[in-house]
């Protein structure tokens, strides 16, 4: 099997040879994407160890700590809905959080010149359902001086919550021919 390669603006694209047939180039295509993500895992991880060891450990904690967590929080003898979303680099105007019906989206941009002149841009988005009975109009939001947005929400009166609820959901397989 051929794969010729030509330069399109200094990008490399595959290009189908007559004897290939379709599905072969997106298997090839598959296949090198995952050696390159491989690559990128492996110097990712051979960079993250030429750091001293206490901005290491900071790095990856912050990283671990990426994903919003939730909890149920006792306030004044009412209960508290919470998620928290660790937003430190970004700037409180670069922050927006809106509800629409029972879904809640995070959504965060930043973007600067770096000292080259490029444009740099990172962007944070972040949904989640509220759960059934939870009024997305009693939301409230804070940001703490260490970077860390708080969406807390009270839950009525009775309301049993499970969070992390977790159950098994079977996959099926289809039988599926390859299409010539």
């Amino acid at each position: 099997m051929a794969l010729r390669l030509f330069n399109d603006r200094d990008t490399m694209w595959p290009a189908m040879t007559s004897e290939q047939e379709p599905l072969s180039v997106f298997r090839n295509m598959d296949r090198e994407m995952k050696r390159m993500q491989r690559d990128i895992d492996h110097m990712f991880r051979q960079s993250i160890n030429t750091l001293p060891e206490e901005d290491r450990r900071a790095f990856l904690e912050r990283r671990a700590n990426d994903h919003a967590t939730s909890s149920v929080e006792e306030r004044d003898g009412k209960k508290l809905l919470k998620y928290s979303f660790d937003l430190h680099n970004y700037k409180p105007e670069e922050i927006a959080v809106k509800a629409t019906d029972n879904t809640v989206t995070i959504h965060a941009k930043h973007e600067y010149h770096d000292q080259q002149g490029h444009n740099v841009f990172r962007e944070y988005r972040r949904h989640f359902v509220l759960p059934e009975g939870v009024k997305a109009e009693h939301l409230q939001s804070k940001l703490s001086n260490s970077g860390v947005l708080a969406i807390e929400t009270p839950l009525p009166e009775g309301h049993k919550l499970a969070l992390h609820m977790e159950h098994s959901i079977p996959i099926q397989r289809e039988d599926t021919k390859a299409i010539k």
